[in-house]
């Protein structure tokens, strides 16, 4: 069966170190945390090694407030980190934009082409499930649009929304004890997502349980 992530699949079997590049707004720049250190890309990081130990690094490419516009301005950055797998995180900022959401996907799928012409792996992680974006009206056609896409494309796509709400069930807190701000992750939030976004990306590679 094909790897959902055939280049990292590849690297892995034969011992190779990897690149990962989280890229997107303030999730991955990790605003919330209380340190650097407990952001999404440093617990993705942490989380990965035992799986990849020939080595494991996580760029951080996240800017708070960017957009699809934004985003389309900084993907020379990307691809000059030649990422072995390159994780798209967007759709909220997106919603406070004049921009249509129609216009929002031809953007995002024009620039996920382009960065699939460099031959990297490519994932996508949908919104996430607060109480800011839940009083948008526009948000949920950014929500939706996302997942559409990366079916559209034949992308892994993690679904931080339902994940989130999943959570909340699972340890028995509310959506502010994720988000605490309305929006953004506090640590706690941060680490139930970076770990799971870690799993989802061993899980689509095959790499060996430890």
């Amino acid at each position: 069966m094909m790897s959902n992530f055939p280049r990292l699949t590849r690297l892995l079997r034969s011992g190779d170190p990897v690149r990962i590049c989280l890229f997107g707004s303030s999730t991955c720049e990790g605003v919330g945390a209380s340190a650097p250190e407990n952001g999404l890309c440093p617990v993705v990081e942490r989380t990965l090694q035992p799986f990849m130990p020939s080595g494991v690094t996580v760029i951080n490419r996240g800017i708070g407030g960017n957009g699809a516009t934004e985003m389309h301005e900084r993907l020379p950055q990307v691809i000059e980190d030649r990422a072995d797998l390159v994780v798209w995180q967007g759709g909220t900022n997106d919603v406070w934009q004049d921009l249509p959401v129609s216009a929002f996907i031809d953007q995002t799928r024009a620039d996920l082409e382009v960065l699939r012409g460099y031959g990297c792996d490519l994932g996508m992680i949908g919104p996430q499930w607060s109480q800011m974006m839940e009083e948008h009206p526009r948000f949920p056609a950014f929500r939706d649009a996302v997942e559409a896409l990366a079916i559209e494309l034949g992308l892994p796509f993690f679904n931080r929304y339902t994940r989130m709400k999943s959570w909340c069930a699972e340890y028995g807190i509310t959506r502010e004890e994720l988000s605490p701000d309305g929006l953004h992750l506090g640590d706690f939030g941060y680490r139930l997502l970076g770990e799971a976004v870690a799993r989802w990306i061993v899980d689509l590679t095959g790499a060996p349980a430890v």
